[in-house]
């Protein structure tokens, strides 16, 4: 499937009577602007509460088991404004998931996919702006400037590093299902210049955690080996021409961000253990660790870590419903990869395997941002699912 830059026919697509507006709008603006994102799909829940037009729950068992682990993150916690902020997003991002499993139809996915592209390649020209503006100053905190030599990281509208690295590679893969080196149109250049904006990002996690996924991918399909290649000598070869040593192993072993990290980790444990059963709440973090460590004393708002986010707010209880909901979506991947037009479903797969890998050093996953996109992404799953 080739999609080639048409403007005037994608914006006759979009404005569609036959299509239902809504989620096309919280999808622009999830990337552009995420506080704009929330309030609208908040608003449109209200008005479709109003009218009675929700059923949300089903039987639908993942669904159900996120509804438990919101109520957990919310009801154990010692804050509870806080915590309910925060489960207040999760739902919405529930019923994100809804609202684009049910407002749209399979015809539609082709639009969203040229509609993901083009709201991507404008977040990419404004990280790539940002880089090269003179005006640009990034944040002392996301690099050791000791150790490497680097004076500057995009974050386009994401509003850190590591969450746009996330971002790039999800729409990454997602381009790659349908990828040919050999046409120049919209899926190569978001390809080719998300790859240019991911280096800028200078996150280590994020290019090894691509570069995994798409091996991961191979296994089903071989295309995808191809792709870990294209992307391996693009990233290690621009930080070796240019310097930069971001992928040099002695480097990152001294790095004051893992160290930083390790404190954070050391930290999360202690509070686990005092709170084994339901965990703290949802962000509340930053009102214990202080009482933990000596060293990490500033508003940190996660645990750099997915698995010990979860156990951290949620406890074993929590811990053990993610558990379950990663076997039923895993087991569903497996049984959807085997069977006929799996590609969308391998897609899947290396979103989720790099989802897993990328939770190992950071809690990426569980921002407002990037949960809210996964959400619709899911609900557009659900559309292959029909």
């Amino acid at each position: 499937m080739n999609y080639e830059i048409n403007s005037d026919k994608f914006n006759t697509e979009l404005l569609s009577n036959k299509t239902d507006i809504k989620p096309f709008l919280l999808l622009i603006l999830s990337v552009i602007f995420i506080p704009a994102a929330y309030i609208y799909v908040a608003a449109v829940f209200i008005v479709q509460a109003v009218k009675k037009n929700i059923s949300i729950t089903g039987k639908n068992a993942i669904i159900k088991l996120i509804f438990a682990y919101v109520l957990i993150g919310v009801s154990v916690s010692q804050y509870k404004l806080i915590s309910s902020v925060y489960g207040t997003m999760m739902l919405l991002c529930l019923y994100s998931y809804y609202l684009f499993g049910t407002s749209l139809n399979s015809l539609d996915l082709s639009k969203i996919k040229k509609l993901i592209y083009i709201v991507s390649i404008i977040v990419f020209i404004i990280g790539i702006f940002q880089y090269f503006s003179p005006e640009f100053a990034m944040p002392g905190k996301w690099v050791d400037t000791d150790e490497y030599q680097l004076s500057r990281r995009i974050y386009s509208t994401f509003f850190n590093p590591n969450i746009f690295g996330f971002y790039i590679n999800f729409v990454i893969l997602i381009v790659c299902e349908n990828l040919d080196f050999k046409k120049i149109n919209l899926e190569w250049i978001v390809f080719f210049t998300g790859i240019l904006c991911l280096f800028f990002t200078f996150s280590r996690t994020s290019w090894i955690s691509l570069i995994i996924a798409l091996l991961i991918g191979s296994i089903f399909n071989k295309k995808y080996l191809k792709f870990a290649l294209v992307i391996s000598i693009a990233i290690f070869g621009l930080d070796t021409i240019l310097g930069v040593g971001r992928m040099d192993p002695g480097r990152a072993a001294e790095d004051s961000s893992l160290m930083y990290r390790l404190e954070i980790w050391k930290a999360c444990i202690e509070i686990i253990k005092d709170n084994f059963i339901a965990g703290i709440g949802f962000g509340t973090l930053f009102k214990h660790i202080s009482e933990y460590s000596n060293v990490v004393k500033t508003n940190i708002e996660h645990c750099h870590n997915l698995y010990l986010q979860i156990f951290t707010e949620t406890g074993i209880i929590g811990f053990g419903i993610f558990l379950s909901i990663f076997y039923k979506m895993a087991k569903k991947l497996w049984i959807k990869i085997n069977s006929q037009n799996n590609a969308a479903w391998i897609t899947a797969l290396t979103v989720l395997a790099m989802t897993m890998i990328h939770g190992m050093v950071d809690s990426v996953f569980f921002t407002p941002q990037i949960l809210l996109i996964l959400s619709i992404y899911a609900g557009t799953l659900s559309l292959t699912d029909k």
